[in-house]
């Protein structure tokens, strides 16, 4: 849990431009609560597959953006294929867009013709919105009408949902019985806080900032 995990919770900030309390500062909240508004975890599967594969979340409650994205980050190669040492080149990733908005980018690093040895960083994006007029339908709307229609392929079956819980409830039941002292340790309209960054950092890895992946409209 110390070594995989980390928690927090906001204090005061300014989000949109509008100063903002802290959760212990808020209606009904115990002034010494130890409840997180943040967790950020990285996650091993132990088979021979996904064997060596990190993978990295995190959630939390006034952040500096409020977006789901799940970031595929494509493993380096081991040397610059132009001969351009100099030149460092960002990994390949597949940003898969949940929310606010749907969407696929594609980011690459690609050789235009004629540009000797010059490797030029594209995006290849798709997105629902704006697709010939298309409108996306609004959160539950799909869920609603599969409900009526009796259709249960887009909901989580029982045994899915049991399984995580029995992941998570471990994770909870250490923090439940652990008093944190450092509490709030992030402000309102950040990214967290700074062991999150930590958490990456000491594999070589960082968070990719959000503004920076965002779906463009085709």
């Amino acid at each position: 849990m110390k070594e995989f995990f980390v928690r927090g919770q906001y204090g005061a900030g300014t989000i949109d431009g509008h100063e903002v309390p802290g959760y212990r500062e808020e209606p009904m909240v115990d002034a010494h609560s130890n409840t997180e508004t943040f967790v950020a975890g990285k996650l091993l599967i132990d088979n021979f597959r996904w064997a060596g594969v990190p993978f990295y979340i995190r959630t939390g409650k006034r952040m500096e953006a409020k977006s789901t994205k799940i970031i595929i980050q494509f493993k380096d190669i081991p040397m610059n294929l132009y001969y351009r040492p100099e030149e460092p080149l960002n990994p390949n990733l597949l940003v898969i867009h949940i929310q606010p908005e749907e969407g696929i980018t594609l980011h690459l690093n690609a050789k235009k013709a004629r540009q000797n040895e010059v490797a030029t960083p594209i995006k290849l994006n798709y997105a629902n919105k704006g697709m010939n007029g298309y409108n996306t339908p609004e959160s539950y709307e799909k869920l609603l009408y599969d409900c009526m229609r009796g259709d249960a392929t887009n909901f989580t079956h029982w045994d899915e949902v049991a399984l995580s819980w029995s992941f998570t409830d471990k994770i909870s039941h250490v923090w439940e019985n652990t008093i944190e002292e450092n509490f709030p340790n992030y402000a309102a309209g950040t990214m967290g806080p700074k062991c999150a960054d930590e958490l990456l950092e000491k594999d070589g890895f960082f968070w990719w900032p959000i503004t920076n992946l965002e779906v463009d409209n085709c």
